[in-house]
């Protein structure tokens, strides 16, 4: 009886496990694998869920077909829109008639032609001073002096009575330096010291460069504005530095120097003594004198620091009790605000001092409107546009407060209204208009240290310290602590957050000299308007200088300068130029960048280019017969193999096929035989070739004798040419895939939404099926178990009907 309590118990595990859902087939009751009876039963009911697949399969195959038939057309599309245009299609190029002046490319825009280039060779020096508003009344020498102006090692000294207005300062410079200068009037046309006294080099290129060494006008020539006007020393004394002093103040600023309480006998570099100065605005009265005390270890040529940003530098030599000399300082390069459109009532006020190297004019607009009120009101904002095409902006609200714009100009505005849309415009003033060259060609400055014993074991500052120097007119402050090394220095300036785009670097000049090491700051920026000026440090306990032309111990080896052009003669006067802040310059010449090499004369030709034409052309004939081959291959029928394309059949391909053809084989409208030299693209070798499925094909020997003959004509056969009226066969290709690639009107977009559809009701459709063949399995599960369960059941059954057997008496098996 253990058998049939063995099977009662396997009984009751079966129907625990159909009734739990999840069954497995071991055979153990049958030997048969009940599992794959059940896949298999499952795989032929899966027959319509096959089919809805395979069905799937194929609609998909037709979106990715046409997705990729979209992006054939629109390759089209593109080429035939880069030509439909007469200024895209007659595709021109530059040449130059010598190269090593200069190269030219041609961009959108360009006009078939010759133009004369100048690239400017010894370009003379032109110093333009700040404005007056009269050059017959207003008097620019108050007491008279001597004007020192250096060519090279040569001066020449003008000699002024003083009261001198500037038309007699004019006069009496081209009577006394006209081996240097030619000096002329200008009036620049504006209402607010419009007249100029203008000083053209006689000498061109590097050395005419004339610097005014001595200056007793109201008159600033000079990047420092400031200028030594008379001196009684018996050392030589120059000036260094940018003054600051603000125009607010006054326009000319006169420091006054005397020498005291000497000890020795006075020699500069070996003996103290003290030097005490005052100040007086336009003519006023003298400040409370401040003394400075040169000491007698105090190296010549190093620069002592007055106010203001003003150094004076005292050359080697002897001086005396009672000395004398004067400095001018200039605050006179900013001029009063010009209103343009002025609806408010607020006034504008021009202040500062101009720290920029090139003139300019700032244009100012009103962005919103509102009150500026005394201790703050409406905040307003003014944005501005230089001359270079450099934009800002200035926040204002208070009429107490002067608002910065940059390089030394600020702006105040008084207590009132502002109006959106207002505009005024401030000129800024630069002595130097146009730089002396040899060439003219833009470069960017470098300026060179005088030197130091080694770069990086003895430190340039024994104490704290702060480096200075001024690019773009913008002064930057770079901190330096005690024991810094030269390369250390270097380090510094080119990690600053503020640096503005100069470079530090150091050389060796290899002498083994105590001043070997040379500190080298160059600008990244070429252009006049990108100097380096106006150096200066407090360094302490060594020896790096603080002399040089520029102060800090710098001096100059390459000024940053602009290019020089003339096109065409323009503009007239063998001494102007046109001038840009780089040697590669559009918009001189339509449609044409120029690449300067160097200093000479050139003739920039402006022509068809024949080869490009051709390539455009090709370019659309491969695009129409790429898209085109691709529409034969996926409707092509292989009667050798029964195999067939994706789309065979579909009407929207040949369609496509049809309206491509159709727009490359009809004639231009508007064009007419006999008139016009070609009316059909056959005319010039474009055919189809009935031997290659219709592949469009060129004939290049046709082409190229065409556009030789009348490339305008072979133009009218792609463009539209309003003039005719006509509309070429480019112009009709980009319209005609234009719409058939339309994301929502497109042909083949409309289709693929269409078959995303059916795909999507497939997908449901499968969705179900597979719910139902889940159900079909598990009733085939739910049988094959009871079957199984019986089969066993009959099996114990069997088996103890054989063990009853076996114990029957006399059964002897």
């Amino acid at each position: 009886m253990a058998t049939n309590a063995t099977t009662s118990s396997s009984l009751t595990n079966l129907t625990s496990t159909l009734l739990s859902g999840s069954i497995n087939f071991a055979g153990l009751g049958s030997g048969t694998d009940f599992n794959k009876i059940v896949d298999q039963l499952v795989k032929i009911e899966s027959i319509h869920k096959t089919r809805m697949e395979t069905w799937k399969a194929t609609w998909e195959a037709k979106i990715t077909s046409m997705t990729a038939l979209n992006q054939r057309l629109n390759a089209v599309e593109e080429a035939a829109g880069a030509m439909d245009t007469s200024a895209e299609f007659m595709a021109l190029s530059a040449s130059t008639s010598s190269s090593s002046v200069a190269t030219a490319t041609t961009t959108t825009g360009a006009t078939q032609g010759a133009y004369r280039l100048t690239v400017g060779g010894n370009v003379p020096q032109i110093l333009r001073s700040a404005g007056l508003a009269s050059s017959s009344t207003t008097a620019v020498s108050a007491g008279g002096g001597t004007m020192i102006l250096r060519v090279g090692s040569t001066d020449y000294n003008v000699t002024l009575t003083g009261g001198e207005t500037l038309a007699q300062l004019r006069d009496a410079i081209n009577a006394q330096a006209s081996g240097a200068v030619t000096a002329t009037i200008e009036d620049d046309g504006t209402g607010s010291r419009s007249q100029h006294l203008v000083l053209t080099a006689v000498t061109g290129g590097d050395a005419g460069r004339v610097d005014v060494v001595q200056n007793p006008t109201l008159l600033s020539f000079d990047s420092h504005d400031a200028a030594l006007a008379s001196s009684s020393l018996g050392v030589g004394v120059s000036v260094a530095g940018q003054f600051t002093g603000d125009k607010a103040d006054g326009s000319v600023a006169t420091y006054s120097f005397t020498i005291q309480n000497v000890s020795g006998g006075g020699t500069v570099g070996a003996d103290s003594f003290e030097i005490s100065w005052t100040r007086s605005w336009d003519g006023g009265p003298a400040s409370t004198a401040t003394v400075i005390t040169v000491p007698a270890d105090y190296q010549p040529g190093d620069s002592i620091e007055v106010e203001q940003g003003v150094y004076i530098q005292l050359q080697a030599g002897t001086v005396a009790n009672g000395q004398t000399f004067t400095v001018n300082a200039y605050a006179n390069d900013i001029d009063d605000a010009e209103l343009q459109k002025w609806s408010g009532t607020s006034a504008v006020t021009t202040s500062g001092n101009y720290q920029g190297s090139v003139s300019k004019t700032y244009s100012f607009t009103v962005m919103s409107s509102g009150a500026i009120a005394s201790g703050g009101g409406d905040t307003v904002v003014l944005r501005w546009t230089d001359s270079l095409g450099r934009t800002g902006t200035v926040s204002v609200s208070d009429s107490d407060q002067t608002y910065s714009v940059e390089q030394g100009f600020s702006l105040k505005l008084s207590q009132g209204t502002l109006v959106a849309g207002d505009t005024f415009q401030v000129n800024v003033f630069a002595p130097v208009q146009q730089q002396g060259q040899d060439k003219g060609l833009a470069q960017a400055t470098k300026v060179v240290h005088q030197g130091f014993a080694d770069k990086d074991t003895t430190a340039v500052t024994t104490a704290n310290a702060t480096f200075s120097y001024t690019y773009n007119g913008n002064k930057i402050d770079v901190g330096v602590p005690a024991g810094t090394t030269l390369s250390q220095l270097a380090t510094l300036i080119n990690v600053d957050s503020d640096n503005p785009g100069v470079n530090a670097s150091i050389i060796n000049d290899g002498l083994g000299l105590p001043n070997s090491y040379k500190l080298v700051l160059t600008g990244k920026n070429s252009g006049a308007q990108y100097q380096i000026s106006n150096v200066s440090h407090d360094f302490s306990g060594s020896s790096f200088s603080s002399g040089g032309e520029l102060g800090g111990g710098f001096d100059v080896t390459q000024l940053a300068t602009n290019s020089m052009i003339k096109v065409d003669g323009y503009p007239s006067g063998a001494s102007n130029y046109l001038q840009r802040s780089s040697n590669s310059i559009d918009g001189v010449i339509n449609g044409v960048t120029l690449s300067l090499h160097d200093a000479g004369s050139t003739v920039v030709t402006v022509s068809v280019d024949t080869n490009a034409i051709k390539d455009k052309i090709e370019a659309l004939i491969n695009a129409v017969n790429y898209a085109q081959s691709y529409i034969r291959e996926a409707t092509k029928y292989d009667s050798s193999t029964g195999e067939s394309g994706v789309l065979i059949g579909n009407y929207s391909y040949y369609i496509i096929k049809s309206r491509l053809d159709s727009t490359l084989n009809q004639s231009i409208a508007g064009l007419v035989d006999g008139q016009d030299t070609f009316t059909h693209l056959s005319q010039i070798g474009i055919t189809t070739d009935p031997n290659n499925e219709g592949t469009w094909t060129i004939d290049n020997t046709m082409l190229s004798k065409a556009l030789a003959l009348d490339p305008e004509a072979v133009a009218n056969l792609f463009i539209n040419n309003p003039t005719k009226g006509s509309t070429g066969a480019a112009q009709r290709v980009y319209k005609e895939t234009k719409a058939l690639t339309d994301s929502k009107t497109g042909m083949l977009n409309v289709l693929i939404e269409n078959y995303n559809d059916i795909i999507t009701d497939i997908d449901k459709r499968i969705e179900s099926e597979e719910k139902r063949l889940e159900l079909y399995r598990q009733r085939q599960i739910e049988r094959f178990a009871r079957l199984e369960a019986t089969l066993s059941t009959l099996n114990a059954q069997s088996s103890a009907v054989d063990s009853a057997i076996k114990q029957l008496p006399g059964n002897k098996d």
